[in-house]
């Protein structure tokens, strides 16, 4: 637990700051991460948290180490007097007697058994620490899901302007084709016209795909915290990493899913409760000491000067006997508490494995639908290649091409989103399994 305190702190100080000073700079996804991870206000309280239950995880807040306290008191006072012995001395009668009085010390106060509470204490603390350092965690990965998801989908958006862009290059060679024949009196008018058609329209979407792109990266740029008029480009291709099997993945969910990690981090934060509520019912001995120096002194009366200086040892010993079954009580409610964090992380653990269940099958399906996206865009771009060619040489209709370049352009669409889907599926998984940070 302690290496993963020292690896999220490590990253969280060392992350690189980059900038956005020159236009249009390629961000990568990495930096992306980076600046998210630097940026984000959620993980730096949940630093903090983290920071907090360490400060507070020590041995004195266990009730390990003594207590020390130090004590001085004076005063002056002028009094009228009248005071007679029961010696026979004579009476004393006086007014503007002045007296004054000193004293100091120093307290020691040592619980040296309190019912084992304070090993309960300590090893509750110590379980609050790590369930933070899992929190922190928890928050570092939802921060790497939303920037991963919002980076690609720029990337989605930029792929699939690019196939646009391709489109709109074979609509420009069917006017050229069309106004040269045309121009020498073998083509049709209503070809030129259905060539300008389709190009207007491929310039519309553009347009359109260029307004969600933009959308897109100002998405980004408000979930990195940074200016969101900067103007950025990102990577244009998508990549990939490896996912284990199912079987692999299934075993790893217990032992290295942040979510579960931390339900049952209350399981033992409840057991080290009860010990806690249990040492009630059990005596209590602690040791007492003090070095004390006292003075007082008066003008008038049987006693003019008294002083004391020296220590004192002692010890007390209590033992609750009956405190109207309030232990009893507090130990059953902390029992239910316990069941309720066993029942709590059972009930997680399931809808992770149905969660992760359901990703790995998506991930699957979508691995496969892109691998044929990818065999089906090879296919569409040799057709459109063939059809124009068979257009320019004049053995081609413009049926042929239209709906030859239909095709390509629903294969471009289908292919860039086979891509993101399968992105998104890792991402998911990577998260279940505890390795989006690593």
């Amino acid at each position: 637990m302690k290496h993963l305190t020292k690896h999220i702190c490590i990253l969280l100080l060392v992350l690189p700051f980059v900038g956005f000073a020159q236009k249009d700079s390629i961000l990568t996804y990495q930096q992306a991460i980076e600046i998210a991870l630097k940026n984000n206000y959620d993980i730096q309280i949940a630093k903090n948290n983290v920071s907090i239950a360490d400060k507070q995880n020590t041995y004195g807040a266990a009730g390990f180490l003594p207590r020390v306290d130090a004590l001085a008191s004076g005063s002056i006072a002028s009094n009228s007097t009248h005071q007679e012995f029961s010696t026979g001395a004579a009476s004393v009668n006086k007014d503007g007697v002045t007296s004054n009085a000193v004293s100091s010390g120093v307290y020691l106060t040592w619980t040296v058994f309190d019912g084992l509470k304070m090993f309960a204490t300590k090893e509750r603390l110590q379980q609050l620490e790590e369930q933070g350092q899992y929190a922190l965690k928890i928050q570092i990965e939802n921060t790497m899901q939303q920037v991963a998801l919002s980076y690609f989908q720029v990337v989605k958006q930029q792929q699939l302007i690019r196939g646009i862009n391709a489109a709109k290059a074979v609509s420009e060679e069917r006017i050229k084709i069309a106004d040269k024949k045309l121009t020498i009196g073998s083509g049709s008018n209503v070809d030129l016209l259905q060539a300008k058609l389709d190009m207007n329209a491929l310039r519309s979407q553009l347009l359109t795909e260029q307004n969600s792109l933009s959308e897109y990266k100002s998405n980004l740029l408000t979930l990195l915290k940074v200016d969101p008029f900067s103007s950025i480009a990102v990577d244009t291709d998508f990549t990939f990493e490896t996912i284990k099997s199912v079987d692999e993945i299934k075993q790893s969910i217990e032992k290295t899913n942040s979510s579960v990690l931390f339900a049952q981090k209350n399981i033992s934060v409840y057991n080290q409760y009860i010990k806690e509520v249990r040492s009630q019912a059990l005596p209590k001995l602690a040791l007492n000491a003090n070095y004390l120096f006292g003075r007082n002194e008066n003008s008038a009366g049987f006693t003019l000067l008294n002083q004391n200086l020296g220590y004192n040892l002692g010890f007390t010993f209590s033992w609750n006997l009956y405190n109207g079954w309030n232990t009893h009580n507090q130990i059953t409610v902390a029992q239910y508490q316990l069941q309720n964090s066993i029942l709590n992380v059972e009930s997680l653990k399931l809808n992770m494995y149905s969660t992760t269940n359901v990703a790995y099958l998506k991930w699957l399906g979508n691995k496969q639908i892109l691998d044929l996206e990818e065999e089906n865009i090879k296919l569409a771009e040799e057709s459109l290649k063939i059809t124009t060619e068979r257009l320019r040489i004049g053995l081609g209709s413009s049926i042929e091409i239209i709906e030859s370049q239909q095709s390509y352009e629903d294969a471009v669409t289908r292919l860039v989103n086979a891509r993101y889907n399968v992105k998104e599926a890792e991402v998911t998984l990577k998260k279940l399994t505890g390795e989006l940070v690593k």
